[in-house]
């Protein structure tokens, strides 16, 4: 077997064997995430996944961080400790956010100060935007590429946060992402994207239940913090001349990539906004909560998101490959969120008429009394709740 083989298998494997630990420890650390009126699960389930994956990684980077490296040496620097340990930073917080129910401050300073340690220990930033506007390449002022590099590491990371709310979903969609990182950048998958990818399919493994004796977890907020930064760094390494002084993709290239956290967290927020609530208040407005109102199955809901994702995304590689301008590119993605954002305006007004006129249906249903045998019983015929001329259903 190859070396990379090896490696994969090995952080498939020991995301497989954390996860079976992990799992029966997590209700004795009250690690567990309960059903509520926004959460729709059944029983109690582990939310150890994003801890088991780091697991795996740490267990994968230890015995092979030095080989087979994909964009993970930065500005001279050894950039794959400097992710591990910020990881790990994240993957504490979020643990102890999934635990005790962290306040935005601390969840926010911690991410913040994540994106600060990434810019203090590599020196990466974005200072180049690109000929975005037509008129030239903008360059950022060094004073405020600072902020603007946390303010974009911060954003991404809670985007991806934000789509963990089904199962199957944030696992394949960042999978389908490094799968797209690695088409529009023209690498080949390293160290780094396989260890990660098959440290994925182990916890959808899972998180889907496609095996009787792997038990059922959530990534939780130390899982998707995790991706979402690891995903970030890739395309910041990517999209930045600072990394081989080669830019793989623009900036505004990039922005295809991650297509649909950026759209899903930007609609969200704007519809809470303008309904006078807080940007950062958990509800059910997300778009698998949408896919979940219309009446789509989970594994039907996640091969339309995915759809959608991979189709935006598949718009910018064509793009891409065809040279366009940045500023077309640009144009065409503000074009997309636009287009996203009026049929998903479109389709909660539909979503709401079905919420509406389900309870009525249900209640409808229930009134009619039947019998073990699926007739009508005499106590409502007598009631006049149903016709005598009506049929025993079928």
């Amino acid at each position: 077997m190859t070396p990379l083989l090896v490696q994969s298998l090995t952080s498939f494997f020991a995301t497989l064997l954390a996860v079976v630990i992990l799992a029966r420890v997590a209700p004795k650390l009250a690690i567990t995430d309960k059903p509520s009126n926004r959460k729709r699960h059944q029983g109690e389930i582990p939310v150890v996944g994003g801890l088991a994956i780091f697991l795996a990684l740490t267990v994968a980077g230890t015995l092979w961080g030095n080989e087979h490296q994909t964009l993970i040496t930065v500005n001279g620097n050894d950039a794959l400790w400097v992710f591990m340990a910020c990881g790990a930073f994240l993957v504490v917080t979020g643990a102890l956010d999934d635990r005790f129910q962290l306040g935005v401050f601390v969840r926010v300073l911690s991410e913040v100060m994540v994106a600060i340690a990434v810019i203090e220990f590599l020196d990466l930033r974005v200072a180049h935007l690109g000929d975005i506007f037509g008129f030239g390449i903008i360059t950022i002022n060094p004073i405020l590429a600072y902020p603007f590099t946390v303010i974009a590491i911060f954003g991404i990371i809670n985007a991806f946060n934000m789509l963990d709310g089904m199962d199957g979903l944030l696992g394949s969609l960042v999978i389908t992402t490094l799968v797209m990182f690695h088409l529009f950048t023209g690498t080949a998958p390293g160290f780094v994207s396989l260890a990660i990818g098959a440290a994925l399919l182990a916890f959808l493994v899972s998180n889907l239940g496609l095996s009787p004796i792997i038990p059922k977890t959530f990534l939780g907020d130390a899982g998707s913090k995790l991706l979402g930064f690891i995903v970030v760094c890739l395309l910041l390494a990517a999209a930045s001349a600072q990394v081989g002084e080669i830019k793989l993709v623009q900036p505004v290239t990039a922005l295809f990539i991650v297509a649909l956290p950026l759209f899903d967290m930007v609609f969200t927020s704007l519809r809470r906004i303008i309904r006078k609530g807080s940007p950062f208040a958990a509800d059910r407005s997300h778009i698998h909560h949408l896919m979940q109102d219309l009446g789509f199955s989970d594994r039907r809901a996640l091969v339309i998101i995915l759809g959608i994702h991979l189709s935006v995304t598949f718009v910018g590689l064509m793009l891409h490959r065809a040279g366009t301008s940045e500023y077309y590119q640009l144009a065409i993605f503000v074009g997309c969120f636009a287009l996203y954002s009026l049929l998903a305006s479109q389709l909660w007004l539909v979503a709401a008429r079905l919420q509406a006129v389900a309870p009525s249906i249900s209640v409808n249903f229930d009134a009619i009394g039947l019998d073990s045998g699926g007739s009508v019983t005499n106590a409502d015929k007598n009631q006049g709740n149903v016709s005598p001329m009506r049929k025993r259903p079928s």
